[in-house]
């Protein structure tokens, strides 16, 4: 208390706004705290992923460049370190097998098998929990594939080797490697093996694998074409060595493989971040506007003896200022919090390592940036016109002179209520209200219907994706896809599958890969693009419905025809319909003439050429690897059975399966990994929505001050405290369903740029666009439920207040 009468008038006069309206306060912090929040929880994890991601990243001695080749000896290593450019080499063996989940499925799974566990150089895989290194007949299991699997170490895997053997791996421990795709991305598990259990699984004591860095005066900042040099030239030292390279890989230095990805999600962080400061700014500058009208007549009692006007500025900026403060205490740990839930989540996700929670000091820097100077300027506007105003206006102001018409909307308003004999008196005067302060109505509705907009467009996005999803699909015609580890006669694989009951159709393919020369010259073999599938389908193919970008399909007849997809055309634009491609098989070079250009989504980089044709060049006629099956039934568990019906009987038949694709479940798995993306905009829907919630709850707050006098006359004339309550409730309501309104036909055209942006960051295509009604209706129910929260507190204190009370307010 002595403290407080140490100060000079004007600072107790802060101290009593201060305390004097504690909701008041707690409105005006929140709404600062808001904005602060946002761009803390967005700086920090911006911070944390680069710092996370980078740390994981680098602690594995990532490879520069990564080779795959058909199987050789370990002397090939030594040459290639050898190499001018080669800080280190290392090889290792990965056998494409399946595993049986513990939901009784096969799926894909890549076991690797290293030469020295204890002396890794390269792509070093870390052991997390159980053995190390892994002995003979056990696995390590990958950390992002325990779920796919549905194991726990010291329980046993089944595995199918390439051969068709079933052989069983007991799980030692958990590993961490962070050069490698996460299994939710993939579709296929990770697990680490020595070379003993590798024979084991009949293959050959060799490697097909080279991973190497280069030496630091290689790098060049991200540029990739110096290392690629160097990768060019351990190639041509494998192929020297009587073995084909089939992949040629080329890592981005410093950069995790789902850095592109997560940046994207970053840059959608980064919008909400921006949009919910933007949305704290418009809420304080419309409750420092109410204070100010609210304290008109104590601002010309002050001018009145004598203060300044910066006098006055500089007291309602400091009011602002410790608002700020306030919010920055509040925000700053939040925000820290926030940033570690998410980089955790992303970090499982994406598998990469989180370092918990954390506050840069750049990044709280950055809060009291935002908390403090951001508040400052934007209510230095509003504080100017409050302290000009001049004693006389100041005491003559009662607060209601305001419901008298002033302008053509006021008077058109007026008339069109006049003529709504039938409504209540109450719902009248609310609808009045809604109009009377249009610039605090401005700002209110910019808040939620930015919220609105952002809702309605998250789920437009998530229409867009799905109905991308179906598009994508309606290539697929056929509902399972059988693909063998070796060729085999048409007519043999046709017949046995045929045989198991549910199978209504079946097309035989040639399924194989290659790679797109830039020229017939030995030379070019070295300059060759990543790995290409190459698709044979038959004569009249049906399982398969292309959209075409540019030329033609395959057509009976058609000889050294070849269609590629846009995702080919990506790494080779000298494809054009009439223009010759070169494409090496194994070691055949076969020469086409591209006669179509097909939409590739969700796909990897595709090419067709005539399936009879094909097997011909290839010396391989009548031979197929897989086979695509329509099912009689369109239930998705009998087609999942009718999956492993044809798996079991294709064994029967010595025919070794390598996978068994069913298209729903690839649908499903799809479906997973875009609603990641869903999560993300939701959170940001939501975040916004809170603020535009906010934002009406101190409008309403405002508005039952400001009316404080208004409340007392319809006392004293007779009004219920339902009533009352009604007028602030209908009001509310009003505001809420003229922001849907507005908020609606404005998310069309955001929607639309929204999901042009998010197919480009996520899918390297832009999505066709699909406006959801849906997430229309939803944020109605969403917006007429806010307004009715929003109201409910300042609705109970308006009908709290006594006749005596409000006649008596000044």
């Amino acid at each position: 208390m002595i403290s407080y009468r140490l100060l000079s008038p004007r600072w107790r006069k802060v101290w009593a706004d201060l305390a004097g309206n504690k909701l008041r306060t707690l409105l005006v912090v929140l709404s600062i705290a808001v904005g602060v929040f946002a761009v803390g929880m967005v700086a920090s994890s911006y911070l944390m992923f680069q710092r996370d991601m980078a740390n994981s990243w680098s602690s594995a001695s990532p490879a520069s460049v990564s080779l795959y080749a058909d199987p050789f000896d370990e002397e090939l290593i030594d040459s290639i370190r050898s190499l001018r450019g080669v800080k280190e080499a290392d090889g290792r063996f990965n056998a494409d097998l399946r595993v049986f989940t513990a939901g009784g499925e096969w799926r894909q799974m890549w076991l690797t098998a290293i030469p020295d566990y204890i002396k890794q150089e390269v792509s070093v895989v870390r052991p997390q929990t159980g053995a190390w290194p892994p002995g003979d007949g056990d696995v390590l299991l990958e950390r992002s594939s325990l779920a796919e699997l549905g194991v726990a170490p010291g329980e046993r895997i089944l595995v199918e080797t390439a051969a068709g053997n079933k052989r069983s791996l007991k799980v030692s421990g958990i590993v961490y490697d962070a050069g490698q795709i996460p299994s939710l991305f993939s579709g296929r598990s990770y697990g680490y093996i020595n070379m003993d259990t590798l024979e084991k699984l009949d293959e050959e004591r060799q490697l097909n694998q080279v991973n190497l860095v280069v030496e630091p005066w290689v790098l060049q900042g991200k540029a990739t074409a110096p290392i690629e040099a160097v990768g060019r030239r351990a190639f041509t030292k494998l192929e020297q060595g009587n073995t084909t390279v089939t992949w040629f890989q080329v890592n981005k230095p410093g950069e995790h493989l789902m850095q592109g990805t997560v940046n994207a999600l970053l840059l959608l962080l980064a919008v909400l971040g921006v949009l919910s400061l933007f949305m704290s700014i418009f809420l304080l500058i419309n409750t420092i506007s109410a204070i100010l009208t609210q304290q008109v007549r104590q601002v010309g009692i002050m001018k009145a003896l004598g203060a300044r006007r910066d006098q006055i500025l500089r007291m309602y900026l400091t009011l602002v200022a410790v608002y700020g403060l306030l919010a920055l205490v509040v925000a700053a740990p939040l925000g820290a919090l926030a940033a570690s839930a998410v980089t955790g989540f992303i970090a499982g996700v994406f598998n990469f390592d989180s370092g918990g929670v954390d506050l840069p000091l750049k990044v709280f820097l950055l809060e009291a940036a935002v908390a403090v100077l951001v508040p400052l300027a934007a209510a230095f506007w509003p504080i100017w016109q409050g302290s000009g105003i001049t004693v006389r206006e100041a005491i003559n102001d009662y607060g209601i002179s305001s419901v008298a018409a002033q302008g053509r909307v006021d008077r058109w308003l007026d008339a069109a209520l006049a003529r709504m004999q039938a409504l209540p008196r109450p719902v009248v005067l609310s609808l009045r209200n809604t109009f009377r302060r249009k610039g605090r109505l401005a700002l209110t509705l910019l808040t939620l219907t930015t919220a609105g907009i952002v809702f309605m467009s998250v789920f437009s996005v998530r229409a867009s994706l799905y109905a991308t999803l179906e598009q994508a699909l309606q290539y697929y015609r056929y509902d399972l896809m059988v693909v063998f580890t070796e060729s085999y006669r048409t007519n043999r694989i046709e017949q046995a599958v045929m045989q198991v009951p549910g199978v209504k159709a079946a097309e035989v393919w040639e399924l194989t890969s290659g790679r797109i020369l830039r020229d017939a010259r030995k030379e070019a073999e070295n300059e060759a693009s990543t790995e290409v599938t190459v698709y044979g389908p038959p004569r009249g193919a049906e399982t398969i419905q292309p959209t075409m970008v540019t030329g033609r399909w395959l057509v009976p007849g058609d000889e050294s025809a070849l269609v590629v997809n846009t995702e080919v055309i990506k790494d080779n634009p000298q494809l054009a319909v009439g223009a010759p491609a070169i494409l090496k098989v194994g070691d055949h070079k076969l020469r086409f003439t591209v006669v179509g250009i097909t939409q590739g989504i969700l796909s990897g980089p595709y090419v067709y050429a005539p399936g009879e044709w094909l097997t011909k060049a290839l010396q391989a006629s009548d031979r197929a690897h897989s086979v695509r099956i329509t099912a009689w039934s369109g239930d998705r568990q009998e087609q999942k059975l009718l999956g492993r019906a044809l798996d079991q009987h294709s064994k029967k038949n010595s025919l070794k399966v390598k996978r068994v694709d069913v298209t729903w479940e690839n649908k499903q798995r799809t479906e997973g990994r875009f609603n990641i993306l869903i999560a993300f905009l939701l959170v940001m829907a939501v975040l916004l929505a809170v603020v535009g919630a906010l934002g009406l709850t101190g409008t309403m707050s405002i508005n039952v001050l400001e009316r404080t006098r208004e409340i007392g006359v319809m006392r004293a004339i007779g009004a219920s405290s339902r009533e009352i309550g009604q007028v602030f409730v209908v009001e509310a309501l009003c505001i809420g369903l003229i922001s849907w309104l507005a908020g609606a036909v404005l998310a069309v055209p955001v929607a639309a740029l929204l999901d042009y942006q998010v197919g480009l960051l996520f899918l390297h295509n832009p999505m066709e666009f699909y406006f959801s009604f849906a997430g229309v209706g939803i944020w109605l129910g969403v917006s007429v439920t806010l307004s009715l929260l929003a109201s409910l507190l300042p609705a109970w204190n308006a009908t709290r207040m006594s006749v005596r009370e409000v006649l008596n307010y000044e």
